[in-house]
């Protein structure tokens, strides 16, 4: 886009920027991108934390002390507001601003009321003879007249004869280009910049001695008056006494061009320095004596190309004139108000949260379920007849099913939220998966077994006799009451004594006594015989100390037990026959 004079318009962000407010948002969002969406370790999102916090308080603390150092450079600028209030508001709108810095600064400001500002009817001139405090002064001058920002401009001034080697004027070159570089970055665009040499050129100047000036579009060195004329024809158009002094400061004028080619516009516009190119727009020349070195880089330079010096010569304490024409065509870039600037910053920042944070919760999602299909699939895997494992897998599909049916019920976390949230289809298969289990079978029931059963012999048999007494009939019922005899259980019947007498004779008075026992319940139920067997262990199995009396009495004894046999207690074929008739 171009204006009324045809010179290009660029939009950029320019204004008072509200850095705290989108400082506060920014780490708001960072803050919460940590603790809700990335998915991170606790003791990393703490680090996170952290380190966001501190952050912020560092570039709080660096935007608070650059604002007082904005305020410190605004009294600076008060001499304006007069001079602009004199101005008509349509003119103040419309003149470029430009700022003259470098080492002949006090020179062009001589003549000004206040040394440090110039209006004239096409430009505003500032003084910065401090180069550092460039960018300063152009945030506090877009902060204080926002209608200036975007007409900014740098005036670059350079005496070469102050400077005795090449390393001194490189150091000073770039630190004009960092303090253009921050300039430029605080204003938001690239500030056009222009070159102002002065430097003696062998005649002795005169008060009205033109500017000279070039740049990369035109064909040569011009007069900077209102014609542009050509060089060469202003030497022709001198009269002839001062014709031959004209050629001379041509040739020397294009001695200068080439020594600021190759060590001034050379450093300015160095690609391997990280800091930006600084290309001139143009290129203006003023013969004239300023205070400088005897020995100095234009000498030497002068000297090596031509074998020719410059005569001494007094020092001149003539201000030096604004060169106004060399800025008329200065790019003029249309600002963006701050709300504005900020609202697109802010908008920036929601964007990369929303993507961020889109990522995080479609990688939350993923892994949610991957991790519950994970285990549907494993608990498919599992045969139904491994009880224990399938039992196991059984349990995790629990656990997911009311970690899906919580976030049914109270809402997904943060994290898997922003419309990505998949994992509800899963509950279905999962309540399949869990109605289908099959438990294992019961076990099969265990059947009743009698316990023990222990008669004593004296109260069965007399002593050393294997007969049952009369009164025993009571004690062998009771006994065949808790007996029952069924398929696959054998009934052994025992009978045991103490140490007293021969042991071969208590042993075979225990299986007596045994046998007793057996016939008795034989006669007395329909008991088969195959269902019993007997056993006379003598006192080789005593239940208690066969030293005392009461030991013995307990020695002596019968008891009847079951004891699985599959072949035992068979009915027999002929006895089954009888039953039936």
């Amino acid at each position: 886009m171009q204006n009324r004079r045809g010179i290009e318009i660029k939009d950029v962000n320019v204004g008072d920027y509200p850095w705290r407010v989108q400082l506060l948002y920014a780490t708001c969002l960072c803050l919460a991108l940590l603790l809700f969406f990335l998915p991170l370790p606790t003791g990393w999102v703490v680090i996170g934390c952290v380190l966001t916090l501190l952050v912020s308080g560092y570039k709080g603390w660096r935007t608070l002390r650059y604002t007082k150092q904005v305020k410190q450079v605004s009294p600076y600028l008060d001499a304006l507001d007069g001079q602009l209030e004199a101005l008509p508001a349509r003119l103040r709108r419309r003149l470029p601003v430009i700022f003259v810095t470098g080492d002949a600064t006090p020179r062009y400001f001589a003549e000004q009321d206040n040394q440090q500002v110039a209006i004239s009817g096409k430009c505003i001139w500032i003084a910065v003879p401090d180069m550092s405090t460039l960018s300063l002064t152009a945030d506090a001058l877009s902060g204080r007249w926002p209608e200036m920002a975007g007409r900014i401009g740098v005036l670059f001034t350079l005496t070469p004869e102050r400077y005795i080697n090449g390393p001194s004027l490189a150091g000073y070159l770039q630190t004009f280009r960092q303090s253009w570089a921050d300039a430029s970055k605080t204003s938001g665009y690239k500030l056009p910049g222009y070159l102002a040499v002065n430097a003696r050129l062998g005649e002795e100047p005169s008060e009205s001695a033109p500017w000279f000036w070039w740049n990369q579009q035109s064909s040569g060195i011009r007069i900077l008056d209102d014609c542009h004329t050509p060089l060469n024809l202003w030497c022709q158009q001198a009269e002839q006494p001062h014709q031959h002094r004209r050629q001379h400061l041509a040739v020397m004028l294009k001695i200068l061009q080439q020594w600021l080619d190759e060590q001034v516009i050379s450093v300015l516009n160095d690609t391997q320095q990280p800091v930006p190119q600084w290309i001139p727009g143009a290129v203006a020349c003023l013969n004239i004596r300023l205070a400088g070195e005897s020995e100095n880089v234009w000498q030497r330079y002068l000297h090596d190309a031509t074998t020719l010096s410059l005569p001494a010569a007094a020092e001149t304490n003539q201000s030096i004139a604004l060169p106004e024409r060399l800025v008329e065509d200065m790019p003029v870039y249309c600002p963006l108000p701050a709300k504005k600037r900020a609202l697109c910053h802010a908008v920036i920042l929601t964007a990369i949260f929303a993507a961020m944070a889109l990522c995080s919760s479609a990688y939350h999602n993923r892994q949610l379920l991957q991790h519950v299909a994970g285990d549907l699939n494993a608990y498919r895997q599992v045969a139904m007849d491994s009880y224990d494992e399938k039992l196991t897998r059984l349990n995790v599909l629990k656990t997911d099913r009311q970690l899906l049916d919580k976030y049914y019920r109270e809402g997904e976390p943060e994290r898997l939220g922003v419309g990505l949230y998949t994992a509800g289809r899963l509950i279905l298969p999962l309540d399949v998966a869990i109605k289908n289990y099959q438990p294992p079978p019961p076990p099969p029931p265990v059947e009743d077994v009698p316990k023990l059963v222990r008669l004593d012999s004296m109260s069965l048999f007399d002593a050393g006799k294997a007969q049952l007494k009369s009164g025993s009939t009571k004690i062998l019922v009771d006994a065949l009451i808790n007996i029952k005899a069924k398929p696959g259980w054998l009934i052994l019947i025992a009978g045991h004594t103490d140490v007293t007498g021969n042991p071969e004779s208590n042993q075979t008075l225990s299986l007596a006594r045994a046998e007793s026992v057996r016939d008795w319940m034989i006669h007395t139920s329909d008991i088969e015989k195959t269902c019993f067997a007997i056993q006379g262990y003598g006192a080789t199995q005593p239940i208690a100390d066969n030293e005392t009396a009461e030991g013995r009495a307990a020695n002596r004894r019968v008891e009847i037990s079951l004891v699985p046999d599959a072949s035992a207690c068979q009915p027999q074929a002929g006895h089954q026959i009888s039953q039936q008739n």
